[in-house]
């Protein structure tokens, strides 16, 4: 009647112990019986491989949970390296373009340095020239007395312009 059952799946708890029930029955059943000796001793060998076998299937299955643990944790750790890496090469992006900017800002301030040089040096020529009419200018008539006052008063407005384009060039 027994024999006739199949046996349990042994992936169910408690099926590898329905089975070890069921073969001690066998046993105690083939224990009197001298005909069915050679039956039980390979019954006996044919249970302790399935023992074995029940064995080493838990530690695979055990070993298995374990590795996909770390399959989970390394991929885990992969995503978050991959994230690092993504945020590193915008950061190393947006500097580069703050490097190009402040490249260009220091180009430009040099262009209007540049600029303002020029315009002091051609103030302070023609401020040469303007004094140099003045001074030549001293004994002259009352109407060039008047355009003295203007090249003066152009003098001195030149003179303001300058002193406002250097310290432009010095802020």
């Amino acid at each position: 009647e027994d024999l006739r059952k199949p046996p349990a799946p042994s992936n169910e708890p408690g099926a590898f112990e329905a089975l070890e029930s069921d073969f001690q029955e066998v046993l105690q059943e083939l224990a009197g019986d001298e005909s069915l000796e050679r039956f039980r001793l390979e019954y006996d060998k044919l249970h302790r491989a399935l023992k074995s076998s029940h064995v080493s299937e838990k530690r695979l299955i055990k070993r298995c949970r374990d590795l996909n643990g770390e399959i989970v944790s390394n991929a885990a750790k992969v995503q978050t390296a991959l994230k690092l890496s993504q945020e590193d090469q915008n950061t190393i992006a947006s500097l580069k373009r703050e490097i190009e900017k402040a490249w260009k800002m220091a180009d430009t301030a040099h262009e209007k340095e540049e600029k303002a040089k020029s315009t002091i040096g051609a103030l302070k020529t023609e401020i040469q020239n303007l004094s140099h009419l003045v001074e030549q200018g001293a004994g002259l008539s009352l109407g060039h007395e008047n355009a003295m006052k203007e090249l003066a008063a152009a003098t001195k407005a030149l003179a303001k312009a300058r002193d406002a384009e250097a310290t432009l060039l010095h802020f």
